[in-house]
Parts: C-alpha cells; structure tokens; sequence
C-alpha cells in the first residue's frame, strides 16, 4: 500500500487514536502494572491500547504485518510493515504525567512512509505521509500543514536518561540553547513544529519509537540521520532495535562538529 493512499484513512486513525486516548486518560489513575522481560513497566492500559489499535489494522489492512512494542512477532523484518508503540512514553504515564503519545507508522524497504503520533493529553494528533506534508488536527480545527520555519528556537529535546558528558558537548557547541529533557516522541511534534533545532539519541531504542516521528520531521523539511550522517533507515535489527540517530531542524553543518565529537563518546 502506498502511503498517498493511507491519506484517505486519516479520519479513521483519528476516530481511533481519540477513542484509545480516552481509554489511557480515564484509566491513568487505576493501573495493573507489570515488568516485562527487559525489566521495562507495561500497564493494563498499555495493553489494551495494543489490543485496540493492532485490531484495528489487522481487519482494516488484512494482508500486512504488524510489529508492536507489545508483541513483537517472529515475522521478521518484511519488505513492508506497520510499527505501533500503544503507549509511548509508559513511565511518564505511570507517574500521573501528560508526556505520553500513540505512535502508528508504516515502513516500506526501509523508510517510514506514513506515521501518526497522537498526544491524548491535548488532543493533538499529528500525521504525515511521504511527499504529501506534514500535518496537525487541533480539537475544533482542521487539519493545519506544518511547515519548517526559519525562526527556529533554539531549544535542544533530549532524553531523560542522557548522560552528562553528552550534555557536556551540547553545550560547548550551543551555548544559547536551552534543553529540554522528554522522553517521549512528543519531542519529534516539537522539533516538526521549528520549537526546537536538535535532538539526539546515542543509547538504544526501537523502531516503533522513532518511524512515526522520523516521517513528520522529514517531511516538514527536517533531518532524522544516523551516526553516518544518512538518512536513518529501518530493518537491520532482529530485534527491531535502532542505532543512533541525530535530528535536526536547520542548517546540518552547524550540528556536525558537535554530532561527532557525541559519536566519540560510543
């Protein structure tokens, strides 16, 4: 399926991502919580989301593969598949927090090419699909395409967990920015939206926590690169894991001194 045709779906993962988001709002404060084999949390909410949403996609796309945080199969890698996080973000969730969204996106040899992340907190949801923009649906607005701005402010989104002498090197290199520390993709929608000009991630992750966000950014303009500086790609881990990635809103030669002397690190 090409991503042009997923377009006409996107009242469908609205109705969707909405109804799932009411589900994890309303049972936030009554969790079953539970530690998976990688010793990271999953809550009753966590899996019905999936539930929800995995059902969703296997009677709508009958023929397709589907990967999800919460059950990932032995398919193995295919030359296209759908990747769901159902909850990104669990730990936040767990701790009452509001930094947590609904990542869906859709892979074809290697790329994303349509992703959705949904923030339930501000109702919030964001798609994209490739060569057709980036776009917002706000409650009571139409869908907004996102642009690249050029006055990007000059925040960095990092990860809660980043190590210090990381954080040591970006603020040799910028030294006007402010860091944002956020765990969730929601800092992709971010940086999407010009509010920030880098990102980073040298620790391990999964692809169903970046094709989502990787789709939005690329097409608002932006870069989602690997710690070759090409373009970040998918299918190479057994276990759906990702290698570093680098994100930026702007200008890629004004962030590769301080890309390198990060990757020094690993």
């Amino acid at each position: 399926m090409i991503s042009k045709n997923l377009l006409t779906y996107i009242p469908d993962f609205l109705e969707l991502c909405r109804s799932v988001g009411d589900i994890q709002l309303n049972g936030q404060n009554n969790l079953n919580i539970n530690m998976k084999s990688d010793n990271s949390p999953v809550t009753n909410i966590d899996l019905r989301s999936n539930e929800i949403i995995t059902n969703y996609l296997s009677t709508t796309f009958v023929n397709d593969v589907i990967i999800s945080e919460e059950n990932v199969n032995q398919y193995g890698h295919q030359k296209a598949y759908w990747l769901v996080d159902p909850i990104d973000g669990t730990k936040n969730y767990i701790k009452g927090g509001k930094n947590f969204c609904i990542c869906i996106s859709y892979i074809v040899s290697g790329y994303p090419v349509f992703g959705i992340i949904y923030i339930p907190a501000s109702n919030e949801f964001y798609y994209a699909s490739k060569d057709n923009g980036a776009y917002i649906i706000k409650q009571g607005i139409e869908a907004q395409r996102i642009l690249n701005s050029v006055e990007t402010k000059r925040n960095i989104y990092v990860s809660t967990v980043i190590r210090k002498n990381v954080v040591d090197i970006l603020k040799k290199h910028f030294k006007t920015s402010e860091l944002i520390y956020m765990s969730s993709a929601i800092k992709f929608t971010r940086i999407a939206e010009s509010k920030g000009h880098f990102s980073m991630r040298l620790g391990p992750t999964h692809e169903w926590d970046t094709a989502a966000g990787q789709c939005i950014i690329e097409e608002c303009g932006g870069f989602f690169l690997n710690r070759n500086l090409n373009r970040f790609s998918y299918g190479h881990d057994d276990k759906f894991l990702n290698g570093p990635f680098f994100i930026i809103n702007g200008n890629l030669d004004s962030h590769e001194n301080c890309i390198k002397e990060c990757l020094s690190l690993i």
